[in-house]
């Protein structure tokens, strides 16, 4: 029966004989290819025997979101450039800020491009041109996201778009200003291998960018250990070995004349020549006895290098060598000023280890090419890092001689805390990297109502929130004896594991949490801890109207402080000085968290609806069909004589009927 209604359905689509390409949401490939959508288009039976009204089927194919990304023209947008595809209900096919696309979600959600990018009136515009295949480009001020999503900031992006050719889709790129002219090299002789002269004690580090076809990117992306790195190369670590091979690799490709990006290895060769005349300088710098606070130098380019002094801050900047997903080159890049920036922490450290690398802040800022054309360019990123107390030295000065009662705190344009007098009841309380709201709760409410400090909240529909599982037996018995669902479970993680690594790690790991859980009573109870896709909330701060220059004054349960505010020129740093707390005057404020929570979002039943495209196509009743092999109604009526003898039969029934009784 399906089979028949299909091809009466199809007749007008056959005849038409139209290439209609059906393109799906994207979703999570089962054979792990990651993010993919489906396009699928009729075949039609057009052999000379038929009547050319049949449809045969439909075939298709699997395209994965990183192949369209890889169409994307990266490079020339620079690291905070990037581009987005939607279909024509709006929903993302692939965008920077979809977890989906990074494998860790096992039922990626269909998110809307307003659920992604933040929702304002000129992305609603922008979205609905995007659904509807207009061409057009705008500059939108726009509020971005760092990548730590805990800093934010508004800037002045151009959004380009249009439609797809054969596809349901539109395509947008994003360009930041920095980007809005692309630098062009050309002249260097790939030929000759890198070339660039190396300083003493300097070290270099690689993207893992694909600069040959023949390039191998796990020497950047695998940490090379053992015995060999010692024995080959004595006194040279594990790291300083993993980018010597890698350079070295790269230099014989290239001398071999491999198959490579041109455009990305001009820009590298560019890179090493531009930025060798810093070796001498650093030297002459970090020899001065007065900067033993200053751990590492840097230089970052687009073109993927990274150049650092000393050789042995290396193990500093392992995180970072993919300089285009480090925090500090995005925001470097994104502002004109220092960028100041510290890791993030929730809690205080009752103590500090000046030798902790984790505290170490850093201090970035991009170098500026003007474009005679007009605009600008920053083709890299310059920058240090330096321990807390250098930086807290600097705010003991500027409060020397103040009174007592008095605490000081430089705060970056989050409201992170950069350095600060504060030492709470412990004298040795570390918190550099925390929030404000979390430190004095009450001063940082005061500067978000001062303009200081303006809060941004917004939803992230991708979340993973961690639950507790919990199942048992009843019973008391000397070994776990699982139920039948308990006991299909475990079978079902046990096929998992084998599948992925071997049955042993399965039952030896089913065993190990078995003997660890707890017995309540005659019941052995089996906690596990599993995630799931939920929505959690997300809060931002950034600099208000007011953050230039502010003083007032808040009140507390017994007291009432002061506070005055100026920014530090030239970076994003904010000085803050207000009245400490004491045993006299205590606020009881509730601490302001912006570590994501979960929440149950916003209420769906009474949003205002997304605009949505219809289908374009719409296959009416063709005069040409041919209707003759399908079935024809008919009427059948009774004969007079059959009715009236039924009538007489039904009217005799009821009378003897009503006699008997």
């Amino acid at each position: 029966m399906e089979k028949e209604y299909v091809q009466v359905l199809s007749r007008p689509m056959v005849i038409s004989r139209t290439k209609h390409f059906l393109w799906t949401n994207v979703y999570l490939d089962a054979l792990n290819m990651g993010m993919i959508t489906t396009v699928t288009l009729p075949v039609y039976n057009v052999s000379y025997e038929s009547n050319n009204q049949t449809i045969l089927g439909v075939m298709g194919l699997d395209v994965t979101t990183r192949e369209m990304i890889d169409t994307i023209p990266k490079r020339q947008l620079g690291a905070n450039g990037y581009g987005f595809a939607i279909n024509p209900n709006g929903f993302v096919l692939f965008h920077p800020l979809m977890k989906g696309q990074m494998g860790y979600l096992t039922d990626p959600p269909s998110l809307d491009l307003l659920e992604v990018e933040l929702d304002t009136a000129v992305k609603t515009v922008l979205r609905k041109e995007m659904i509807n295949g207009v061409t057009n480009e705008r500059v939108i001020d726009t509020l971005v996201w760092a990548p730590d999503m805990f800093h934010a900031g508004r800037r002045n992006l151009t959004y380009c778009h249009t439609h797809i050719t054969n596809t349901d889709f539109s395509l947008s790129l994003v360009v930041p200003p920095e980007n809005q002219h692309h630098l062009v090299i050309s002249g260097f002789d790939a030929s000759t291998g890198l070339t660039a002269s190396i300083g003493e004690n300097v070290s270099l580090l690689l993207a893992p960018f694909k600069y040959c076809d023949d390039f191998d990117t796990n020497f950047l992306t695998g940490i090379i250990v053992g015995e060999e790195a010692t024995e080959l190369h004595p006194g040279i670590s594990d790291l300083h070995l993993k980018y010597g091979q890698a350079l070295s690799s790269l230099d014989e490709l290239l001398k071999a004349k491999a198959k490579c990006d041109k455009e990305l290895v001009q820009n590298l060769l560019w890179d090493l020549e531009a930025t060798s005349v810093v070796d001498s300088e650093w030297a002459a710098a970090y020899a001065d006895e007065a900067n033993e606070d200053v751990r590492s130098l840097f230089l970052a380019t687009n073109g993927g290098l990274t150049r650092l002094y000393p050789d042995s801050a290396i193990g500093l900047h392992e995180s970072e060598a993919n300089n285009w997903a480090a925090h500090y080159y995005s925001r470097a890049l994104a502002a004109n000023d220092f960028v100041y920036s510290a890791p993030y922490r929730e809690y205080q450290n009752e103590s500090m280890d000046d030798d902790d690398d984790e505290t170490l802040i850093t201090i970035a800022k991009a170098i500026s090419m003007d474009v005679p054309a007009g605009g600008i360019f920053k083709p890299a990123v310059v920058g240090t890092k330096v321990s807390p107390a250098f930086i807290e030295s600097v705010v003991h000065s500027a409060t020397y001689g103040s009174d007592d009662d008095v605490v000081s705190y430089l705060l970056d344009d989050a409201g992170f805390v950069i350095a600060t007098t504060w030492t709470g009841n412990q004298s040795e309380a570390f918190v550099v990297g925390m929030f404000l709201g979390m430190l004095d709760p009450a001063l940082m409410t005061r500067l978000i109502e001062a303009d200081v400090y303006t809060r941004v909240e917004d939803y992230d529909y991708q979340a993973l929130c961690k639950i507790q599982v919990q199942f048992g037996s009843a019973g008391s018995a000397p070994v776990y004896i699982p139920s039948i669902s308990n006991l299909h479970l475990l079978v079902e993680k046990a096929i998992r594991a084998h599948m992925s690594v071997n049955l042993y790690a399965a039952v030896s790991g089913w065993l190990h949490s078995a003997l660890a859980d707890d017995v309540v009573g005659d019941e052995l109870i089996l906690t596990e801890e599993e995630e799931e896709n939920c929505i959690k909330l997300l809060i931002q701060h950034h600099y208000g109207p007011h953050s230039s220059d502010a003083m007032g004054t808040f009140n507390c349960s017994t007291c009432e402080r002061s506070f005055k505010s100026r920014q530090v020129a030239h970076s994003n740093l904010l000085f803050v000085v207000a009245t400490a707390e004491d045993d006299d005057c205590r606020c009881d404020h509730t601490p302001i968290s912006v570590q994501p929570r979960r929440v149950d979002g916003p209420d769906v039943c009474n949003a205002k609806p997304h605009y949505r495209r219809r289908p374009s196509d719409c296959y009416s009743m063709n005069p040409n069909e041919d209707d003759s092999d399908c079935g024809r109604g008919s009427s059948r009526f009774p004969s007079a004589q059959l009715m009236i003898i039924s009538t007489i039969l039904i009217s005799i029934i009821n009378k003897a009927l009503v006699a008997s009784q």
